[in-house]
């Protein structure tokens, strides 16, 4: 992807950009009307959902034409791969609609569904940018084989941190913790539903939704070529 075409998703990022503001603003209705705070969490677990695309840009602007085994390509990478699941975590926020007053559910509803979608998009817009990376540097099968397996540890990263309550930067302040954690729905019958069920649930929603953006975007491409 040249300069110019990344200078040309600029349009989308101020899209998806006004798009997460709407859906905070209404976030920040909804805690005026029923004067509280405990809502407000949302906002903070949407801006993890932009970490992973600000990371995807800059391994693009830095890495692009380098291995990605460079100190730098492998910094950035593993930070990638650790926020990621942040983008699609917020789907499952969708618990604490109960916490909406009654009066105010719509506010809430539609606060939820913008923030869900806004985080799905950035979280596949920087999975893109990746695969680009990616195919210049393999094939086309090894590139969907590593997505695959990125799209299976975020299912299951979404089920650290709805279940276990798990953070990203957990890796690095807890990582015995989370190895005990993680390790624990091999040997334990009781927590391997949760696990089994999180896990191909979002590998289900991201792979299938990452299917769709890949196929759409190769499909504009092979029209204005055409």
């Amino acid at each position: 992807m040249s300069e110019k075409a990344i200078d040309g998703y600029r349009g989308i990022y101020f899209a998806i950009g006004l798009q997460a503001l709407v859906a905070v603003l209404f976030i920040l209705a909804e805690a005026i009307l029923d004067r509280t705070n405990q809502n407000l969490f949302m906002i903070f677990n949407l801006f993890l959902a932009w970490v992973p695309l600000i990371l995807a840009v800059l391994i693009y602007k830095y890495v692009k034409n380098k291995p990605l085994v460079s100190p730098l390509g492998i910094v950035l990478s593993i930070a990638w791969l650790c926020f990621l699941p942040n983008s699609f975590y917020i789907v499952s926020d969708s618990i604490h609609l109960i916490n909406f007053n009654s009066t105010d559910i719509i506010v809430g509803i539609v606060a939820f569904f913008m923030m869900a979608i806004n985080g799905l998009l950035v979280g596949l817009i920087s999975v893109y940018l990746i695969n680009l990376e990616l195919n210049k540097r393999m094939n086309s099968k090894s590139s969907a084989l590593i997505l695959i397996t990125i799209f299976l540890l975020c299912g299951f990263a979404v089920y650290l941190g709805r279940f276990l309550r798990f953070n990203s930067w957990d890796v690095i302040t807890n990582p015995i913790l989370l190895i005990f954690d993680v390790s624990n729905p091999i040997f334990d019958s009781n927590t391997q539903k949760n696990a089994i069920t999180t896990s191909i649930g979002f590998f289900g929603i991201i792979s299938t939704c990452y299917l769709i953006l890949w196929r759409s975007i190769n499909y504009l491409k092979s029209l204005k070529q055409g």
